[in-house]
C-alpha cells in the first residue's frame, strides 16, 4: 500500500486535549443562566454582503498510521507508522450563496500557495500544488466539499492536499444560529451548540452521528467578541467511523461583522478502512480570514453560478505511476494503491467497499512495426485465467486518446464459485513499448463499476522511464504477433 500522500488521514490530526464531552443537542439553545442586563451584549450574525476573503491556514500535525495487512481482506493492523507534517494553504476565497444552516454553496479559489512536508515512517515527503491548479473551484457533495479545476485535473496527491480538515466555508456558521434572549443578542457566559450539519461542513465530515461540542461567548470588546468551543464529534467519512474530540478560539471581528481568526486543536481516531491507514492524529490548526474590497487575483465578477451542480467530468483526478510509466484519468472513487518497479495497483471504493481492482504491468517490447494479434489476445486471457475462465464477453480494437492501441477483452468467470468478470486492456505505441492493465471486478459490483474500463482504455497515456522495465506479467511475451 502507498503511504506517500500526507493528506486528511495524514495530517488531519486532532490535538489530543482531553476536551469534554457536553449535552448533545445539535440546534443552537441557551445553556446558561441569564446574566444582570447591564452587561455587554452583541449580536453574532456574519455579515453575508461579505464575500471576498484572503484566507491563510496552517497546520502542524502528528500521530501514527495504523496500516492493514491486506484491507481487502482483513482490517486487522499488521504496522504502525509514525507522522509528523507541517502544512500552509493561502488562497483568495469568493464565497458563493449561503444554504439554511449559514454555510456556503461554493467558492472560487485562488491559490497562493498549498504546500506539505513531513515524514511518514522513515519516509520525507512533501508536495506542492502546481501553477497551473492555482485557479479551481469549491462545490459540495452534502456537508463534504469537492474542490477542482474549471479547466484541467488536479492529480490524486493534489486532492488529497487541498482536502482540508476545516472548513472556511462554514467557519461563521459556528457563530449561534439562532438569538437567545429576548433582545437577539449574546453576552459574556452565554453558551450554546453548533448545529450538526454545521460541523460535519466544518470539519469535512460525511456525517455526524453525535455532536458534543459547545460554544461560549469568553469576552465581549469594543472591536471583537471571542469564543471558546469544546466537545467531541462523533462521525463518518467514506463509511468509516471517526471520533474527534476538540478545543478552540474564535474571534469575531465586530468592525466587519466577519470571523477572522479561529484557532483549533483537534485529536482524531478513525478505525482502519478498506481504501486508507486508520489513525490517531493531532492537529494544530490556525486560520487568519480578511475580508477584502475587491478581487485581486479572481476575476471582477464571479464566474461560477452558486446553484450550479459540480460537473461530474471536472471531478476526475490523474493517477500516474512514476515506477511503471503511465498516467490515466479516473473518478475520485480510484486511488493509486501502489507503485513499484514492475507493477502498479489502483482500487476502486466506495463506501468502505472495495468495488473493483486495477493492477498495470510493463510487458516486453516488440519490434517496431510489430503488434499483438486480436486472437493471440483472447487466447492468452484464456490460458491466464485458466479454470477461472467461463466465457469471453467482449472482443474489440480501438486507438485511444494518447494515440496507442487497445486491445479490450472482457471475460466472465469465477473465484472460489465467486462470480467475477475481467476486462483485459493491452496498450502498445509505435515503438513496440506496452503495458498491460488487468480489472477485477466482483459480479454484485458490475453496475458501479459500469463504464471505468472505457474510461480507463480511452485517457490511459504512456510516461517516459528512465530505466524501463520489461518485466512480462499476465499474458506471455511470446504471444503472436502479426
Amino acid at each position: 500500500m502507498r503511504h506517500d500522500c500526507l493528506d486528511r488521514r495524514d495530517w488531519l490530526i486532532r490535538a489530543s486535549l482531553g476536551a469534554a464531552t457536553a449535552c448533545g443537542a445539535s440546534n443552537s439553545s441557551c445553556l446558561a443562566e441569564a446574566l444582570p442586563s447591564d452587561e455587554p451584549s452583541v449580536r453574532l450574525v456574519a455579515d453575508p454582503s461579505k464575500t471576498l476573503f484572503r484566507v491563510r491556514i496552517e497546520m502542524d500535525v502528528e500521530g501514527n498510521l495504523t496500516v492493514p495487512n491486506n484491507p481487502l481482506v482483513s482490517k486487522r493492523k499488521a504496522a504502525t507508522l509514525p507522522l509528523k507534517s507541517r502544512a500552509v494553504v493561502d488562497y483568495e476565497e469568493r464565497v458563493m450563496g449561503l444554504i439554511a444552516d449559514r454555510t456556503a454553496q461554493a467558492a472560487e479559489r485562488y491559490y497562493h500557495e498549498a504546500v506539505t512536508r513531513g515524514t511518514i515512517g522513515k519516509h520525507q515527503k512533501s508536495l506542492e500544488l502546481r501553477d497551473a491548479m492555482r485557479r479551481l473551484n469549491v462545490g459540495r457533495d452534502g456537508s463534504q466539499w469537492l474542490t477542482y479545476s474549471p479547466d484541467g485535473f488536479l492529480t490524486d496527491l493534489e486532492v488529497d492536499l487541498l482536502s482540508l480538515p476545516t472548513s472556511s466555508l462554514a467557519v461563521d456558521a459556528l457563530l449561534p444560529m439562532d438569538p437567545i434572549r429576548p433582545d437577539h443578542a449574546f453576552r459574556v457566559g452565554d453558551r450554546f451548540q453548533p448545529d450538526k450539519s454545521v460541523l460535519a461542513a466544518f470539519l469535512s465530515l460525511a456525517a455526524v452521528n453525535d455532536c458534543g461540542v459547545t460554544g461560549e461567548v469568553i469576552t465581549i470588546e469594543s472591536d471583537q467578541v471571542r469564543v471558546n468551543y469544546q466537545g467531541r464529534v462523533e462521525g463518518s467519512v467514506g463509511g468509516v467511523p471517526t471520533s474527534i474530540d476538540l478545543v478552540g478560539k474564535l474571534v469575531f471581528d465586530r468592525q466587519t461583522m466577519t470571523t477572522q481568526w479561529l484557532a483549533i486543536a483537534i485529536n482524531e481516531k478513525r478505525e482502519i478502512g478498506t481504501l486508507e491507514p486508520g489513525f490517531e492524529v493531532s492537529a494544530t490548526i490556525r486560520m487568519i480570514r480578511k475580508p477584502l474590497a475587491a478581487a485581486t487575483r479572481l476575476p471582477a465578477a464571479a464566474a461560477l453560478e452558486a446553484a450550479a451542480k459540480v460537473p461530474p467530468e471536472r471531478l476526475y483526478r490523474e493517477l500516474t505511476s512514476s515506477a511503471v510509466g503511465f498516467a490515466v484519468l479516473m473518478d475520485r472513487r480510484w486511488k493509486m494503491m501502489a507503485d513499484a518497479a514492475g507493477a502498479s495497483m489502483i482500487r476502486m471504493i466506495e463506501d468502505d467497499r472495495g468495488i473493483a481492482q486495477c493492477d498495470f504491468r510493463p510487458l516486453g517490447s516488440l519490434a517496431a512495426g510489430r503488434q499483438l494479434t486480436m486472437a493471440a489476445m483472447v487466447a492468452d486471457v484464456k490460458q491466464s485465467l485458466g479454470d477461472r475462465f467461463a466465457a469471453v464477453l467482449e472482443s474489440r480494437e480501438e486507438i485511444n486518446q494518447a494515440g496507442l492501441r487497445v486491445l479490450r477483452v472482457t471475460a466472465q468467470g469465477a473465484v472460489e464459485s465467486i462470480p467475477i468478470q475481467w476486462v483485459f486492456l493491452h496498450f502498445s505505441d509505435d515503438s513496440g513499448r506496452r503495458l498491460l492493465a488487468t480489472m477485477t471486478v466482483g459480479g454484485n459490483y458490475l453496475d458501479t463499476f459500469a463504464g471505468a474500463d472505457v474510461q480507463l482504455g480511452s485517457s490511459l497515456r504512456l510516461l517516459p522511464l528512465d530505466d524501463e522495465t520489461t518485466t512480462v506479467a499476465g499474458l506471455p511475451d511470446t504471444a503472436s504477433v502479426n
